[in-house]
């Protein structure tokens, strides 16, 4: 008995050893990918969430989502069947990236404003990457078209829409809110806001390192390869093409790499956009307080499903070729993003600025 209480306390321990010992055994291959997550980081998550982050969170703060959902009463209530002021969180959750819309949930759960089943209803349709986001990667796939980001961002957001408009008639009418709605905002409120979206991107870019150094051990162990062939074996397409979407079935960032023909490519990227990947799942993990993600996740998959048909069928409308010289130049870097590291390197400094004045000690009454 007291050998399988000891074994019972060590089992938590084992993960942490044979990721510790993986570390050692791919510590080359894990440092690249963490290097690559980094300047991925820099570079597009951090300019693409921040403000995002920072204003959601203001909005919720100063109570002025609740102003904004008030002329859509009717139309959440009786469309979409959600609370009036829900209607602005799934707004936001479509624009401002994925564990967003997870935590603002969170925090309406926390201050009563909904309840633990409509929490976990609600998050299944409040996942998306944003729209500069998915502008970034659309144009890696399609970087002959201006306009392929759309059947892409209207595949993504289509389907959420599509979500929470089949799933309305299990939902009960939510009643009418009659209190009278207070705006305030005060330097406290902005204050909050930066160290929350601060936290946010530290949370969200240390789970994008975690799941790098974890591709580089899957890496160097042949996995991601032996995947990629054994898809390829049951399609027509070559491993090399398939190689970007296995890993960012884990990564969602690891879509930067994907390469072939658009028309095919931009299906794919809407369904592996619409789920996510495992990364953000943790992240939305992470943030959720209070209520289980897994109904979220398990409705990702349909959700994928019909990102892919709804990009497939909008292609032809808005995947148009510019003509290019045949002596311009072929580059073979990708590109990750066209922002300029500065802007979050600034964006860093002011957040470190701000929360560095409450450390700062008063000065003594003479």
């Amino acid at each position: 008995m007291k050998l399988t209480h000891k074994f019972k306390e060590l089992c938590p321990a084992v993960p942490v050893f044979l990721f510790a010992a993986a570390l050692i055994w791919a510590g080359r291959e894990a440092a690249q990918e963490c290097a690559k997550a980094a300047a991925l980081c820099i570079s597009t998550l951090i300019p693409s969430l921040y403000a995002f982050t920072a204003a959601s969170k203001l909005l919720i703060e100063t109570d002025t989502y609740r102003l904004i959902g008030r002329p859509f009463s009717l139309f959440s209530r009786y469309i979409f069947r959600m609370p009036e002021e829900f209607f602005p969180v799934f707004v936001i959750s479509q624009l401002a990236g994925y564990p967003i819309g997870a935590a603002l949930i969170s925090s309406m759960l926390e201050s009563g404003r909904i309840t633990r089943a409509q929490a976990e209803v609600f998050l299944c349709f409040c996942i998306a990457p944003g729209p500069a986001y998915i502008m970034a990667i659309s144009s890696i796939a399609a970087p002959d078209s201006k306009g392929a980001w759309i059947s892409v961002m209207l595949a993504v957001t289509g389907t959420n829409l599509l979500a929470a408009l089949l799933s309305a008639p299990f939902r009960p009418l939510p009643e009418k809110f009659t209190e009278k709605i207070r705006p305030k905002l005060s330097a406290e409120d902005i204050t909050g806001a930066a160290r929350s979206a601060a936290d946010s991107m530290t949370m969200i870019c240390g789970m994008v390192l975690i799941m790098a150094a974890l591709m580089g051990i899957f890496s160097k162990a042949g996995l991601l390869s032996g995947i990629s062939v054994l898809i390829s074996r049951m399609t027509v397409v070559h491993p090399a093409q398939i190689y970007p979407f296995v890993r960012s079935f884990f990564e969602i960032s690891n879509l930067s790499g994907v390469f072939g023909d658009p028309t095919e490519l931009l299906p794919l990227t809407a369904a592996m956009l619409c789920f996510g990947g495992l990364c953000v799942h943790m992240q939305i993990k992470a943030v959720c307080k209070g209520f289980s993600p897994l109904k979220a996740l398990i409705c990702r998959i349909p959700c994928s499903l019909a990102a892919f048909i709804i990009c497939q069928r909008l292609i032809p409308k808005f995947y148009t070729v510019s003509v290019i010289s045949v002596s311009a130049p072929v580059s073979d870097e990708i590109r990750f993003s066209d922002f300029s590291p500065m802007l979050s390197i600034i964006l860093l400094i002011m957040t470190i600025l701000i929360l560095s004045q409450k450390n700062i000690a008063k000065p003594e009454k003479m």
